[in-house]
């Protein structure tokens, strides 16, 4: 069956230039980045500025960057044996954005020692999300204003906004550009081939940034191959096999950049990380003019709020089909339906196996994911899954007014610009991560100078590891950066997924292996007597007791006897 019914796209305007739609899609582009500096971004931009990023998340994809940097290139990519040693880790596995520690690896001999990429990648998804914003309203109306005004609303969505904490997981105009390849005119076998290979493309960027990206681009990129071969633009064959290509692609990435590796691909969660039945209308603490509605308390995964601007649009929509009777019979409904269908299924993955109205348990799927249970571990967080359909419902709204009204413009005009306004009134700004101030305290003592050259590692004992056993945050952070300065490698930190031995080292009273030689050991005070029994020389370095190897006798090693522990 053939698209040969009107489409959702009006014919090519002679009076819109290229110049015009050059410079509307580059005024939706400011427009995200300028609720970006809204939100906090200007102090996270300048590279060379770190301190921000010392907490909770965002240490951990800091300091996986780190390492990376001051280690070896092997395989996997990203592949840090320094972090965490001798387990290793990579970046992959502390969620530092692999492609872009890629990047900037080669280039850091020329970066200062203070570099960090992700308050620029944060302001680059702002952008990237007025980008694709304007591309899809541009598949219906090419006018410039709604075209600025479309794609900066959905830059104002309160859920990227929300996910400040976990970065990568900020990338949501991939889900805009998937959306854009589904809905876009496609008129022939060339455009067709040249979507998929773009579609491809978005799913190697997902592939190494996060992996619930894939888990969400990759079933987007199917219903596009189905809208495809439905409007007999490719053939079943091809399609699935580009499909299969791209699938191929996304797993082959996956384990060049490590994400097989670790303590398994899943953990506990899933049933608690979900979407509430009512998370489109929820705040949860972000909205102004909304109240905030009962939830569970991992429900935040889930987060979905569409925001009173875009809420507000999805009813003028609505109304617009009934006002808007003829030109509603002319939409191409067919080429939203592969997609959607696909968004829907998403969103009740999206709820779990315990589905909740208002937090309280109303059906129980369990039954049904019980044979899924080595995805569902993986995909733990499964409210995440409901990003789609915020997104196709917002675009849903924009598109539709934009197309309906296309006759009378002035109505899309104070439409879209009267549900920016209330959008950005209604999110509440400061809400945002990047206002919360992070202190961190660097270690400043000349003595630590003294390990360079005499040792290979330094080491807490016992290890702090996050989720796994004790761990003293403002200690981690100041000591693997010490590491980190000097070149050494590091047994603690926070990553996504650890090697199991780590717990039992949590609970020995001295090292596996015995003393080393070539390591430092900051050591907990009620620890330092079996290192003293082990013979070891202890002493203070900047109030930390510090021990090594009693047979050493270099500057560091004799530095220990000015503040002696005995």
């Amino acid at each position: 069956m053939s698209e040969s019914v009107p489409s959702l796209s009006p014919p090519p305007s002679a009076s819109t230039s290229h110049r015009a739609l050059v410079v509307a899609r580059a005024l939706a582009v400011l427009g995200g980045l300028g609720w970006f500096l809204w939100l906090g971004g200007g102090p996270v931009l300048p590279p060379t500025r770190i301190d921000w990023m010392m907490r909770e998340d965002w240490a951990a994809h800091i300091f996986g960057w780190l390492f990376f940097r001051n280690a070896d290139w092997t395989l996997p990519l990203g592949a840090a044996p320094n972090h965490f040693y001798p387990y290793g880790s990579s970046v992959a596995l502390t969620d530092g954005n692999p492609w872009l520690a890629l990047i900037f690896k080669p280039l850091s001999p020329l970066l200062p020692v203070d570099f960090q990429y992700t308050g620029p990648w944060l302001a680059l998804c702002y952008a990237l999300m007025g980008y694709f914003g304007a591309r899809l309203v541009e598949t219906v109306s090419p006018r410039p204003v709604p075209m600025v005004l479309g794609g900066t609303l959905l830059a104002l969505s309160p859920v990227m906004a929300a996910r400040f904490g976990h970065p990568t997981l900020c990338a949501h105009w991939l889900l805009l550009a998937l959306l854009w390849l589904n809905l876009r005119d496609i008129p022939d076998a060339r455009t067709a081939t040249r979507s998929l290979g773009l579609a491809a493309l978005f799913n190697a960027i997902a592939s190494g940034t996060h992996p619930y990206w894939v888990g969400m681009l990759m079933p987007l990129t199917l219903s596009l191959g189905v809208r495809l071969v439905w409007s007999r633009k490719l053939g079943p064959a091809r399609v699935a096999a580009l499909c299969a290509g791209i699938a191929a692609l996304d797993v082959g990435l996956f384990a060049l950049f490590g994400y097989f590796g670790g303590g398994g691909l899943g953990a506990e969660g899933f049933g608690e990380f979900s979407a509430d039945l009512a998370t489109l209308v929820n705040p949860m603490g972000w909205g102004r003019l909304l109240p905030d509605l009962p939830a569970a308390p991992r429900q935040g995964e889930g987060f979905g709020y569409l925001g009173a601007g875009a809420l507000l649009l999805g009813v003028v929509a609505f109304v617009s089909l009934f006002a808007r009777r003829r030109e509603a019979r002319t939409l191409d409904w067919r080429r939203v339906l592969p997609a959607a269908v696909v968004v829907l299924l998403m969103a009740v993955f999206a709820l779990s196996s315990r589905v909740t109205w208002l937090g309280q348990p109303v059906v129980d799927l369990g039954a049904l994911y019980a044979p899924l249970v080595k995805a569902t571990n993986a995909f733990r967080a499964s409210g995440r899954f409901v990003w789609p359909l915020h997104y196709l419902l917002v675009v849903g709204a924009v598109l539709l007014v934009a197309r309906l009204w296309r006759g009378v413009p002035a109505v899309t005009v104070a439409a879209l610009a009267v549900a920016l306004a209330l959008q950005a009134y209604d999110v509440r700004e400061e809400k945002s991560a990047l206002f919360k101030p992070v202190r961190f305290q660097r270690l400043t003592s000349a003595d630590w100078d003294a390990l360079k050259g005499p040792y290979q590692h330094l080491a807490l004992f016992p290890p702090h590891v996050q989720w796994v056993c004790r761990y003293d945050e403002p200690l981690v952070n100041a000591l693997a950066y010490q590491a980190y300065r000097l070149k050494l490698t590091f047994n603690s930190g926070y990553a996504s997924r650890t090697p199991e031995a780590l717990a039992a080292e949590c609970r020995a009273r001295l090292p596996s292996g015995g003393l080393d030689a070539s390591t430092a050991y900051v050591v907990l005070p009620q620890h330092v007597r079996p290192f003293l029994d082990a013979g070891a020389r202890c002493g203070v370095v900047e109030d930390l007791p510090v021990c090594v190897v009693g047979s050493n006798t270099d500057a560091f090693a004799q530095g220990l006897a000015r503040q002696p522990l005995r």
